[in-house]
């Protein structure tokens, strides 16, 4: 909040009633626009109306400027809005003056050619700016935190929260946009000065509101690093690069990209910076004895080959155990963490006065660890129960590391490991297990697989090692990749697979993979002989309730949500569940959060095979037919919300989550035909075929359609017959006219011999037939059937219930219906059903319903008002691209092309071949013509294209084409807004879009 201030003047403007005399100092008026526009005079709020409030914030926009009397009527009523007269804007000037009074005079000034408002002090947002300089400018990180804190303390709320005029909602995306920047900087200087764990939360949240903004997400990505949270840094910035890939077609710039890498190989410029010099150390005690010599069976295992892929990983890990005295590497059987927590040994060993490796994997009582400890540093008698003392009295002298490996087995041992490290201060210790200790002062780090190009690496050494012919090469290349895929990136899977190459081609090992993972070295302990025995010593370890979970978790396909996994298991499925997380068998992926999407758990891929084995076992055959059921079920259940969903407008949002989900629906519909549950899955098809359409997935869908409906003379149910307008919906897509208008007609024959539907089901089921017939029609060019379709589909629709098909239908068939008006020259009926369908659509934010409307109305507007036109067509790719939907896309592209050709320049001709090459590439991508009811003239789209391409040369064309051919979503949307905006004359904007 800044004081308003301006030059004193004798007497009064004609029109104030005003009297002359002194009033409180210009100084004393301050003018707020940081949340809500306020008027303070001498310290006390000034009351102002709406229309008061709204000329001062747009008089505040240019402080210590004359606003011409035109740009503040713009302004106040908009650029195409009524024109006052000018006894209008000065009556509206006078009345703000006297609510100022009596400093208004003083502060707001008749200016020839307009007003202005005087302001010494700046208003708040001016304020604002002045602190983000100096903190920009401050070279002492303090200094400048104290100045950026001082700016954000100005504001109260969104900037010019009640004044709705356009300048206004324009001003205040852009302090919203420094505001960002602020927050950004803020917590850049927190990073500086060590307060990464402080902003976790706030960024986080910062994150969630601004999914898109690079700088944040990286500033959250090194604070989670530097909280020691690697693998959620990571999946921060993995989750930017999908959002920015969905969202915008784009990958992260550079400083991301470059900050996953680092984050990756655990670069030391991550680290957090370093504490402020200390007091001069007392002196040193006196020295510790020297470390007995360790026996054999207590030192590192021999290193025999190299450690591929994790340099980076033992470098961080370094650091990590020299600030935290209790860490505990976990991940996987087979991940690696024996050898990362060697080589972490190794590298610190001479920073220690004695380092210990002690392995634990023989042991089979949680009292037997420190015995072993105490043997491992030298002392083979214990005076107490279990050496505990003896290990203190030895350890507690100098600067010690102990590695204990493998205590997944042995948690029971947990608080006495924490009681060691108490005791001993200047202790570190390493633990190695499949779960977490949990208990106090842990610090646990992620041992995760191998990432592509280090687990290539991997194979590719250890395959040369044993075949030295071996070359990875254009016809091995593709066959290894698939081998590190297949195994998930495992190091011991690795390990055992590439000493196969020894009798295998690669590609013959690929498809042996099973057997070769089966059976690995004799020196290895047992339970890492081969990829099966690892996963069976990490089952052992598990109680009963989460053995039987983890074998039941062989029914899922490409992961899982937790409310999905409670509709599977019920609803005390949490317990076992962390602890298969805990013991590193299942995974989390929280990603997708913050674009609204559930964390998603999944096992990799080796152990879900053995899950799967395990449940195959005969002994388990109840249980396997019980969860495949329920499986099928509750993924039924979920598209059927899903379905519901993509009617409204949470579209974007179902469609993404069920794009994850469709390995899961598809295993469904493979056991419902296996298991002869065609109502369910018929359910699931009419719950899928939406998703299929939108996603050009027509195939897949049209085969489980036509697999799950009833066959010519059979009982039809209202699943069969459901699933039978499905069959017909994917047939239509792919232009298969007559196959589709067979399979519309079957189910409206079938629906009349459904027993025990209702008369609304079997209503909705004749609105749908009715509309395919419609469009089957409307393609073949049978326009006045078409009308009459469309006409008893809305008819039958239209009394349905909000909560099922109907009013959907009845949308749809308002635009097929104008469709056919259209076709027959009657422009102002057609106008009048796409408007009406538009309305209903933006109603409940339809985004499909809309461009669909959207399309139709720019051709009826094309021949009088062209930009109108284009305008509309524009809204339709954006609303487009948010639902990826290619195949429409490139009808709304292709059009504007046809549209805009015949004007602009070069460069707009360079848009506009790129554009028509973006239409090709994502109808091609589609592979079919999906909405053929659109009225589409091919001949004058290759003559627009055509009359495009004879503007530009050879090198021109060729560029434009590779770049639209290459473009992303995001992308192509940018382009086509901007042709549109330079080659049309400005207009009023488009309609708001169903989200808005």
């Amino acid at each position: 909040m800044c004081r308003v201030g301006g030059r004193t003047t004798a007497g009064r403007e004609r029109g104030d009633d005003l009297r002359d005399g002194p009033g409180p100092a210009p100084e004393d008026v301050e003018v707020r626009v940081l949340g809500t526009v306020d008027v303070l005079v001498g310290g006390r709020p000034v009351p102002l109306s709406p229309s008061q409030r709204t000329l001062l914030a747009a008089l505040t926009l240019d402080a210590g400027r004359v606003v011409d009397v035109d740009v503040l009527t713009d302004r106040l009523w908009g650029p195409d809005g009524p024109r006052p007269a000018a006894s209008t804007m000065h009556s509206s000037v006078s009345r703000l003056r006297r609510a100022m009074a009596p400093a208004g005079a003083r502060v707001l000034r008749t200016r020839a050619p307009g007003y202005q408002l005087d302001l010494t002090g700046g208003s708040d947002a001016a304020g604002f700016e002045r602190d983000l300089a100096r903190a920009h400018a401050d070279p002492d990180p303090a200094g400048a935190h104290r100045a950026v804190t001082a700016a954000l303390a100005r504001w109260r709320g969104p900037a010019y929260a009640d004044v709705g005029a356009d300048f206004a909602r324009d001003e205040a995306r852009r302090l919203e946009g420094r505001r960002l920047e602020a927050l950004e900087l803020r917590a850049r200087l927190d990073l500086a000065v060590g307060r990464h764990r402080e902003v976790l939360a706030d960024l986080a949240d910062l994150v969630a509101q601004h999914p898109l903004h690079e700088d944040l997400r990286a500033s959250l990505a090194l604070a989670l690093y530097r909280s020691s949270r690697q693998a959620e840094a990571l999946a921060v910035l993995d989750a930017g690069r999908r959002v920015l890939a969905e969202e915008l077609g784009i990958d992260p710039g550079p400083s991301l990209r470059r900050l996953r890498e680092q984050v990756l190989r655990q670069d030391h410029a991550l680290d957090a910076p370093a504490a402020a010099p200390a007091a001069a150390p007392a002196a040193a005690p006196a020295a510790a004895p020297a470390a007995v010599p360790v026996p054999a069976a207590g030192g590192v295992p021999d290193a025999r080959t190299s450690l591929v892929g994790r340099d980076a990983e033992v470098a961080a890990l370094g650091a990590v155990v020299r600030s935290a005295r209790l860490v505990t590497l976990t991940g996987t059987g087979g991940v690696g963490k024996t050898r990362l927590a060697g080589a972490v040994l190794e590298t610190l060993r001479a920073h220690h006065d004695g380092a210990w490796f002690v392995p634990l994997a023989t042991l089979t009582h949680p009292g037997a660890v420190l015995p072993a400890v105490a043997r491992a540093v030298g002392l083979p008698t214990a005076t107490d129960a279990d050496g505990l003392d003896d290990v203190v009295d030895r350890l507690a002298q100098g600067r010690n590391l102990l590695v204990l490996d493998n205590c997944e087995h042995l948690l029971g041992a947990a608080t006495r490991i924490a009681e060691l490290v108490d005791r001993c201060p200047q202790l570190s210790v390493v633990v190695t297990s499949r779960a977490p200790l949990r208990v106090g002062g842990e610090v646990e780090h992620r041992v995760d697989p191998l990432p592509p190009a280090a687990a290539r690496e991997l194979f590719v050494t250890r395959a040369a090692a044993v075949a030295p012919g071996f070359v990875l090469d254009e016809r091995t290349t593709p066959a290894v990749d698939a081998v590190c895929r297949a195994v998930s990136g495992i190091p011991l899977a690795l390990e055992l697979a590439a000493a196969r190459v020894r009798v295998l081609d690669v590609e013959d090992l690929l498809q042996r993979l099973d057997q070769a993972l089966a059976d690995g070295p004799r020196d290895l302990p047992e339970r890492q002989r081969s990829v099966r025995a690892t996963l069976e010593w990490s089952y052992g370890l598990l109680d009963a309730d989460s053995r039987g979970l983890f074998r039941r978790l062989g029914v899922f396909t490409g992961g899982w949500t937790l409310d999905v996994l409670e509709d599977v298991e019920g609803p005390d499925v949490l317990t076992p569940l962390q602890r298969l997380v805990e013991h590193s068998l299942v995974t989390v992926d929280f990603s997708g959060v913050a674009q609204g999407l559930p964390a998603r758990y999944g096992v990799l891929e080796p152990t879900l095979q053995h899950a799967r084995r395990l449940l195959a076992h005969p002994e388990h055959a109840a249980e396997r037919e019980a969860a495949a059921r329920a499986h099928a079920q509750a993924l039924t259940r979920l598209a059927e919300r899903a379905a519901t969903a993509y009617r409204g407008a949470d579209q974007v949002r179902w469609l993404a989550r069920m794009d994850l989900e469709h390995p899961n629906v598809l295993a469904a519909l493979e056991w419902a035909r296996a298991a002869g549950e065609a109502d369910l899955g018929g359910r699931l098809v009419w719950a899928s075929w939406l998703h299929w359409w939108l996603r050009g997935q027509l195939r897949t869908g049209r085969r489980w359609a036509e697999a799950l409906a009833a066959p010519a003379g059979a009982t039809p149910t209202l699943a069969t017959v459901h699933a039978r307008l499905a069959a017909a919906a994917m047939a239509f897509a792919q232009g298969d006219e007559a196959a589709s208008r067979a399979g519309w007609r079957e189910a409206l024959d079938g629906i009349e011999r459904v027993r025990g539907c209702s008369d609304l089901e079997r209503q909705e089921v004749r609105a749908q037939g009715e509309a395919g017939l419609g469009i089957t029609a409307l393609v073949e060019g049978d326009t006045a059937t078409a009308a009459r379709q469309h006409r008893r589909a809305v008819e039958l629709a239209a009394p349905l219930p909000a909560d099922t098909w109907g009013p959907w239908i009845v949308r749809l068939n308002l635009v097929w219906g104008a469709t056919a008006a259209w076709r027959e020259g009657r422009s102002s009926e057609a106008r009048t059903d796409l408007e009406a369908a538009l309305g209903l659509a933006r109603g409940v934010g339809d985004r499909l319903a809309t461009y669909m409307a959207l399309y139709n109305l720019a051709l009826v507007e094309r021949d009088v008002d062209p930009g109108r036109a284009a305008r509309t067509l524009l809204e339709g790719v954006r609303l487009s691209e948010q639902m990826r939907d290619l195949a429409n896309l490139s009808y709304f592209l292709e059009s504007l092309v046809v549209l805009l050709a015949p004007g602009g320049d070069v460069a707009a001709a360079r848009a506009l071949a790129t554009l028509a090459a973006v239409a090709g590439a994502a109808r091609e991508t589609v592979g079919f013509e999906v909405y053929r009811y659109y009225p589409r003239d091919a001949a004058a789209a290759r003559a627009a294209v055509e009359s495009v391409r004879a503007r530009l040369t050879a090198h021109q064309l060729q560029q434009a084409t590779a770049r639209g051919e290459a473009a992303s979503l995001a992308e192509a949307v940018a382009l086509a807004t901007e042709v549109v905006a330079s080659t049309l004359t400005p207009g009023p904007p488009a309609a708001p879009t169903a989200t808005s």
